[in-house]
């Protein structure tokens, strides 16, 4: 495993399903420091990241050369869709983990190849509700949003609730039809 602060320690529901994942090219939908695609890039895993945040694009970068990692990162802002299309038909994995647009899970659908893999995880709207984090409800998957949004896949893994942390989330595992 690589050496990582404890921050940076990957996602829980991507350690668990790794072992399913087609070893290809990932696409790590606003990736933030980098914690899922360096433990990617680790396990063999072609990585393309997309993150806005220029701190945290050079966190995740400084941590890749000093485990000598290859990530492909784009600077780019996702809530301006003019701006960055993601290519389609172009991953075997898309990762998406606390960060919720709904006008961009279309384009990551379709960035999926035939077979491919989605693994989503964010804010429930009982974790705004509970504890007004986050600040916007719209950062919330409302109850069963999630599994809607990917009805047409074939569904692995949908989970609703508390975390171990205690954190109210939506987790999907899914695999894009053939």
């Amino acid at each position: 495993i690589i050496d990582m602060p404890e921050t940076q320690e990957p996602a829980q529901l991507l350690v668990e399903y790794l072992s399913l994942l087609p070893k290809g090219k990932v696409l790590d939908v606003a990736m933030g420091k980098g914690r899922n695609a360096l433990y990617l890039a680790s396990n063999c895993f072609e990585v393309v990241g997309l993150e806005k945040d220029k701190e945290a694009i050079e966190v995740c970068l400084t941590e890749a050369k000093r485990l000598a990692l290859n990530i492909d990162i784009r600077c780019v802002d996702l809530e301006d869709l003019q701006s960055y299309q993601i290519e389609k038909s172009a991953y075997d994995v898309v990762i998406c983990f606390y960060y919720l647009q709904r006008n961009l899970i279309p384009s990551m659908k379709a960035a999926l190849k035939p077979g491919g893999f989605i693994l989503y995880d964010t804010f429930l709207i009982d974790q705004h509700i509970k504890t007004g984090h986050p600040r916007h409800r719209e950062f919330c998957f409302e109850h069963n949003e999630l599994l809607r949004f990917f009805i047409d896949f074939r569904i692995l893994y949908y989970r609703e609730g508390q975390d171990p942390k205690g954190t109210y989330k939506a987790s999907l595992v899914a695999l894009k039809p053939v």
